[in-house]
């Protein structure tokens, strides 16, 4: 297993300061010792329509000098239907899909991952005005009985089913993450994926968002994806609790929050998975005195939580290393 670098940290969403650009990032992984940094292809990052084709090869001999690979395309995408019958935007996340994956080839990046739908962590206003799945919109019949959601599980499914066949093109496995809000669940995202049925749409199976973190589930769950896990991210969550209970959640550094990663790591070790496991940094980061951060602190999560990662992953024996470069500043 590679750690990566995952480049929306730097995009200059969550801290206080300008974006950095993919070529900064690639340092940075560098100093820090990952062997390898995830593209966010959106801007301000590396929106496939502002990587020409000089920059790519620039982009790759320097990933080469810096003994950095170039690992995962982390697209956020959304299948779901639209408002309007004549603005289909799945339409548009076909090509943008297209894109990306050209992107990847382009790079060396073998995965390119993707969402079902996106609406953030949680769920939207109406989540709970169904019954037993999330709702897509107000209260009524079609609600009720559950048709709305249904009618949305099928026509993403068909999406995702046209991405994977637009990515196998290419040579491109796509990763879908499990994600509210059609894939509320593990299960959901094991659902979709086994439904799809294409040998190179597979999962991103990311710790910090399994329901449960006991560790029979967090083992055969890993277990139960197997040979289909194709991506991982790595972050960490504490929640914020009031006396009504959980109110909010921060990101923390991985180690400091409720992953179970022992028992993830020895799950991955016996299914074999080689691939990414990027840390990602990617909500807002409130400090003391209730501002945001400068990239400073980013710079020190990155730095610590490889800190972390790296010696637990030694010891459990996932880790593959840079023979150029092994530093754990």
């Amino acid at each position: 297993m590679k750690l990566s670098l995952d480049s929306v940290a730097y995009c200059g969403y969550f801290y206080q300061g300008d974006p950095l650009t993919l070529e900064e990032v690639i340092e940075r992984a560098h100093r820090f010792g990952y062997a390898a940094v995830d593209i966010f292809p959106h801007r301000p990052m590396a929106f496939p329509m502002d990587v020409d084709r000089d920059r790519r090869k620039r982009l790759i001999d320097l990933a080469g000098q810096r003994g950095v690979e170039l690992g995962a395309v982390e697209a956020c995408t959304n299948f779901m239907m639209s408002s309007h019958i004549l603005t289909q935007t799945q339409d548009k996340e076909l090509l943008f899909v297209r894109e990306c994956c050209r992107l990847a080839a382009d790079l060396g990046s073998p995965v390119v991952r993707i969402l079902a739908g996106f609406i953030g962590y949680f769920m939207h206003e109406h989540w709970n005005l169904g019954y037993s799945n999330t709702a897509m919109h107000s209260r009524n019949i079609d609600v009720s009985t559950e048709d709305d959601y249904l009618r949305q599980w099928e026509y993403v499914r068909k999406g995702i089913h046209e991405a994977g066949r637009i990515a196998a093109d290419f040579g491109i496995t796509i990763a879908l993450q499990h994600h509210p809000p059609i894939t509320n669940s593990l299960q959901d995202t094991i659902d979709m994926v086994e439904e799809v049925n294409l040998p190179n749409v597979k999962i991103g199976l990311d710790l910090p968002l399994f329901e449960d973190q006991s560790d029979e589930f967090v083992r055969n769950t890993v277990l139960k994806v197997g040979n289909r896990m194709a991506h991982s991210h790595a972050l960490g969550f504490r929640f914020k609790k009031s006396l009504m209970g959980v109110y909010g959640f921060d990101e923390v550094l991985p180690g400091e929050g409720i992953e179970n990663w022992p028992v993830f790591f020895q799950a991955c070790k016996e299914i074999g998975y080689d691939g990414y496991l990027a840390y990602e940094q990617c909500s807002p980061i409130i400090v003391k005195g209730h501002k945001k951060a400068t990239i400073e602190e980013v710079d020190r999560r990155f730095a610590g939580g490889i800190k972390f990662l790296v010696p637990l992953m030694k010891e459990i024996g996932v880790y593959e290393h840079r023979a150029a470069q092994e530093v754990v500043r």
